[in-house]
């Protein structure tokens, strides 16, 4: 399950509250798939917040990534292509929803790839948003 604590806190007020709201949406998204009334819509609702959430808070990582002189290319690159990702899955598998076991097993592939990819990038990231926001570099 996704529960934000402090093993994946930055220190960046803003990127700990942009992850802190992704990982909510992740874990509202896993808990409706033993929902009875599980449909394409209640799908179509939760995946949507999640990509939301996910945009605010790679955002909110760009920004502070700018504002610390990183070069965020790569990175910008690597959440462009989660997002890319993520999207053209549920594309692909919410609009084919038509029963509830089409249903739960959408959610299933969806929750691979949330919990297979984005989580495991939010919480490989930590040490290295510790490490830049305590060793700042300096102004060029």
């Amino acid at each position: 399950m996704f529960r934000w604590n402090m093993s994946l806190e930055t220190g960046e007020k803003a990127i700990d509250h942009g992850r802190h709201r992704l990982l909510e949406a992740m874990a509202d998204f896993f808990l409706i798939v033993d929902d009875p009334a599980l449909n394409q819509k209640l799908v179509a609702e939760r995946t949507g917040a999640i990509y939301t959430a996910m945009k605010t808070a790679f955002a909110a990582e760009d920004k502070v990534l700018a504002s610390h002189g990183e070069a965020g290319t790569k990175h910008e690159a690597t959440h462009a292509a989660f997002l890319l990702h993520y999207v053209e899955l549920c594309k692909k598998l919410v609009p084919k929803i038509k029963n509830l076991k089409q249903a739960r097993q959408s959610c299933l592939e969806i929750y691979r790839i949330v919990d297979g990819g984005i989580y495991h990038h939010l919480n490989e990231e930590v040490l290295a948003y510790k490490h830049m926001l305590k060793h700042p570099r300096p102004p060029a």
